[in-house]
């Protein structure tokens, strides 16, 4: 278990994933079990995926953060 920076809206789970050379990448996750500040990921990463685990990382701009989790709700709602 990890505890990742992921955003929690209560309809679904997202963590960050650093792809390398500044580039960030958001990934729906299933959690599992919670406690002493972790959380089980179930579904969505493996374990070769580099997690964002701290909040103090910089994104060259907060917009590119927002366009790539409103991409991620685009691509849910052609499911």
């Amino acid at each position: 278990m990890i505890e990742p920076a992921r955003r929690d809206a209560g309809e679904r789970q997202v963590v960050i994933l650093d792809k390398g050379e500044g580039r960030f990448q958001p990934r729906e996750i299933k959690i599992g079990r919670r406690g002493e500040g972790f959380v089980e990921i179930r579904r969505g990463v493996s374990e070769k995926d580099r997690v964002v685990t701290s909040a103090l990382f910089l994104i060259d701009a907060e917009s590119n953060l927002k366009a790539a989790l409103q991409a991620l709700d685009q691509s849910e709602a052609r499911k």
